[in-house]
């Protein structure tokens, strides 16, 4: 683990700020310049899952449910660009948590909860440097704020959060939910969205769920939204 002012980025952290700064230093025409970004942070994104292999591919699934969405709520060719570098790299905060917090999904004590929430802000803070990612950091930073104001870290509300941040959320919780007896992609999709829909309004962006909800539909034959 490296200090960088006063804070300590751990190795893996640090290799893959090493792969965003080439991305950074680029000199390139804008015609090509979101191909590169996107090409080049996927590969950053597989480092990720190296660092976090209990959620390998979770960047990647969640990328595609949230482009989806995205687009069904009207983003711009470049907001949507923006949100698929957030999407990729919004665990990235989970680095800075011992190893026995980043991958936990059962009861934790306040103080751990606590450095849980911090994720967000801290992924942020370390791409946030890097000029291709500033929209990007923005969007991470938020994807754990909750509609009703009492999410985190920041606790806003509402249309306070940004559009980007309000899709991502609930993309990154459709593919985290776990639905261990489900016999078939349909059946636990089914289900992760039903969970989805309980939190609508409360959690998540009501008119944004019935987008993924749509998506879903849309979706049946292409299995693109696979766990």
């Amino acid at each position: 683990m490296a200090r960088v002012g006063t804070m300590n980025i751990p190795l893996a952290a640090l290799k893959i700020q090493g792969l965003l700064r080439k991305i950074d230093d680029l000199q390139l025409p804008d015609s090509s310049r979101h191909d590169v970004e996107s090409i080049l942070v996927r590969q950053a994104a597989r480092e990720l899952d190296h660092a976090l292999p209990w959620q390998w591919g979770h960047g990647r699934r969640t990328t595609t449910l949230a482009r989806a969405i995205g687009s069904r709520a009207g983003l711009t060719f470049d907001a949507l660009h923006h949100l698929t570098l957030a999407s990729l790299l919004h665990d990235i905060g989970l680095l800075a948590l011992p190893a026995q917090l980043a991958g936990q999904h059962r009861y934790v004590d306040s103080q751990s909860y606590a450095a849980i929430q911090c994720h967000p802000r801290i992924g942020a803070q370390w791409l946030e440097p890097f000029r291709f990612l500033r929209k990007a950091s923005v969007i991470i930073a938020h994807h754990h704020e909750r509609w009703d104001g009492s999410g985190y870290p920041y606790g806003i509300r509402g249309a306070f959060i940004p559009l980007e941040a309000r899709v991502l959320s609930i993309a990154d919780a459709f593919d985290a939910i776990k639905v261990p007896d489900a016999v078939d992609q349909k059946t636990r999709n089914r289900v992760a969205y039903r969970i989805l829909k309980v939190a609508s309004g409360t959690q998540f962006d009501p008119s944004l769920v019935e987008l993924c909800g749509d998506c879903l539909a849309k979706d049946k034959s292409r299995n693109r939204f696979q766990h």
